[in-house]
């Protein structure tokens, strides 16, 4: 699959998959960054990706920098739309490195460097359907409700 891309730093590499393996690639960071506990911080990859015909993508955090150092996506999944590849539609990262009263480095930023593997990308296909909305008069259409947040038992 060819997909093209804009690169504003050629010293950044361009996404890459790292085992044959992998579902994602991995992105890297276009800046030096420094990530304090609570703090969410955009992180800039100087890429502008178009998504092929029918595809977005996923942007994932790396499982390294979630376990080994607190640091998550700040909006959990990021995706980006198949038509977000404008001139300046900058691939952007939001991150944040959650507050840990037990960390030895709580008074100090976690510091990414230029160049650092932040994220990963996954493709996948853009399959939503036309959607038209039946709106109803009533709210009883369903049948029973089912009850909300943990009402299918404790397990």
């Amino acid at each position: 699959m060819k997909i093209r891309v804009y690169r504003k730093d050629k010293s950044i590499p361009l996404p890459k998959r790292q085992t044959k393996g992998s579902a994602g690639l991995d992105v890297y960071s276009s800046q030096d960054v420094e990530l304090w506990p609570g703090q969410a911080t955009l992180v800039s990859t100087g890429l502008i990706i178009e998504s092929p015909k029918d595809y977005y993508f996923k942007i994932f955090i790396r499982s390294g920098l979630a376990i080994k150092q607190g640091i998550s996506l700040v909006n959990d999944v990021g995706i980006v739309d198949e038509d977000y590849c404008g001139p300046s539609d900058e691939v952007k990262i939001g991150l944040i490195r959650h507050f840990n009263p037990r960390d030895p480095q709580l008074d100090k930023p976690f510091v990414i460097k230029k160049g650092s593997r932040i994220a990963q990308i996954i493709f996948d296909r853009n399959i939503l359907p036309e959607i038209e909305w039946v709106e109803q008069e009533d709210s009883d259409f369903a049948g029973k409700s089912r009850g909300g947040f943990g009402s299918t038992g404790s397990d």
